[in-house]
Formats: structure tokens, C-alpha cells, sequence
């Protein structure tokens, strides 16, 4: 599965979660009054917006990130003697910075 195909998945199973709302205010209505789905269904229309741009957001970060360390990795293969060695070395610091960010205490 290549890249684009595993960012169609994603996207598609966020416009699933998305259109989740109408089955959500029927499933409501049939137990429940019309009231209580009207406002359901109205408060998920108010953070539907702000969640898709939020997602979009998160996205282009990841992809970003994705492409400096795919280029950090591709810079430091150019320098080293063993072919994939790049990719090694700028995967052993990202997990590590990943473990070290992981592992750090939440402090209040």
C-alpha cells in the first residue's frame, strides 16, 4: 500500500467519522425525543468545522515532518560508506527523541 492509498484511507475514515451524525441523530430520535437529537445534531454541526481544519492541521504537520526527516535521511545516506546508514542513524535519533518525549513525566 503506498503512501497516497494510506492518506485516501485516512481521509476517508475521517469523512466517515464526519457523516456519522445523521445514523447518530436517527439512532437518537428513535429512542429519545426530537429535542435531544436537534441539539445533539446541532453541537456536532458547530464542531464540524473546527475539526476538519484541526485534522487538516495535524495532517500537513505529519507530512511535513515526514518529508524533513525523509530528507535528513537521504542527506546523511549521501555521507556515510554503507548505502541505508542515513536512514538507520536519523531513525535511531527520532526514536529516540520519540522514546525521551514518551517517557518525560507530566508535570502540573
Amino acid at each position: 500500500m503506498s503512501f497516497i492509498d494510506s492518506a485516501r484511507t485516512f481521509i476517508e475514515g475521517v469523512k466517515s467519522v464526519i457523516d456519522f451524525s445523521g445514523v447518530f441523530r436517527r439512532t437518537i430520535s428513535d429512542a429519545v425525543s426530537d429535542g435531544i437529537a436537534n441539539g445533539i445534531e446541532s453541537a456536532f454541526c458547530k464542531i464540524k468545522k473546527p475539526f476538519e481544519q484541526t485534522m487538516m492541521k495535524i495532517s500537513c504537520v505529519f507530512v511535513s515532518l515526514f518529508f524533513i526527516i525523509w530528507g535528513v535521511a537521504l542527506f546523511l545516506d549521501n555521507f556515510v560508506p554503507y548505502r541505508g546508514l542515513g536512514f538507520a542513524i536519523t531513525g535511531a535519533v527520532f526514536g529516540i527523541a520519540a522514546l525521551l518525549f514518551l517517557g518525560e513525566k507530566e508535570t502540573k
